[in-house]
């Protein structure tokens, strides 16, 4: 977001593309503080301040509503020091996505967008490997859970299952685990998974056909709304891109650790195996 006195400019970036995602227009005046000590102008410096600060109000719910609309998870904050603390100190405690800033770059024509560029590319790379250990943390906290609670799973029969009752929430994968490449049964329906031909045709579909279980996993994710994370078994550092981990780890001969899902393939689960369905009536 390149923010300023005035207003805003949004862009929406993913790995693949970046497109404008609109402009937000605050008071255009008064905006320009003056020089003298003359009461009346103290005055009209005060107002020139308010401006400023009801303008970073009106930028910091736009990008409110720019996130709750995209499920963007890094907001990056560009523009002068002043405009981008005031729109930060702006923004929303609840807000899920992780807000950076940055002095590369602006608003004005001309800005260098060169150097910006390659920080925000950074940037989302730290917070990919950032989000991938969280992750994974989280992972390995839910399967150590006591009390016969299950709120993770891993391995494919336990996916696939998973699977077919939009159960995943998000989804784990290291690509180059040994059950990533395994075949299973498909339709074209997100929970029209089966480790058996016989088993999807059951589901309702009469012409299954097989499909590498990764492949057939984030499909199904995708589609109904679960976040896929990449994880591996090497450290690296932050500024190195994901698929360059995974090049490197593969290079390495890195080994999964104990702690990663089993055969390369989990997932953070919306309700545990051995609960209810949250929206289900009691007894049901």
């Amino acid at each position: 977001m390149y923010v300023d006195r005035l207003g805003a400019d949004i862009e929406l970036r993913t790995s693949f593309a970046r497109s404008p995602f609109g402009t937000v227009h605050g008071r255009d005046w008064p905006v320009h503080r003056t020089a003298t000590g003359d009461w009346s102008e103290r005055h009209f410096q005060l107002s020139v301040e308010n401006t400023w600060e009801e303008n970073a109000r009106t930028v910091a719910a736009a990008v409110e509503d720019a996130v709750g609309t995209t499920g963007a998870r890094l907001v990056v904050l560009v523009g002068d020091a002043r405009e981008r603390h005031s729109v930060r100190a702006a923004l929303p405690a609840h807000l899920p996505a992780l807000v950076a800033e940055t002095e590369h770059g602006g608003r004005a024509a001309g800005s260098d967008t060169a150097r910006l560029d390659e920080w925000i590319a950074q940037e989302r790379r730290a917070y990919s490997r950032r989000h991938a250990a969280d992750t994974l943390e989280r992972f390995i906290a839910a399967k150590a859970r006591d009390g016969g609670r299950t709120d993770a799973a891993d391995g494919v029969p336990a996916l696939v299952e998973a699977a077919r009752e939009h159960r995943i929430d998000t989804l784990l994968l290291r690509p180059d685990g040994p059950d990533t490449h395994r075949e299973v049964w498909a339709g074209p329906k997100p929970e029209q998974l089966a480790l058996r031909r016989t088993d999807a045709r059951s589901l309702g579909e009469p012409e299954p056909f097989t499909v590498r279980a990764d492949d057939a996993l984030l499909r199904s994710a995708t589609l109904t709304g679960a976040d896929a994370v990449v994880v591996g078994g090497a450290a690296a550092p932050y500024d190195r891109a994901p698929e360059e981990d995974l090049e490197a780890d593969n290079r390495s001969g890195a080994e999964p650790t104990s702690a990663e899902p089993v055969g390369g393939l989990g997932g953070l689960l919306r309700w545990p195996t051995d609960g209810e369905h949250p929206l289900a009536e009691p007894g049901t």
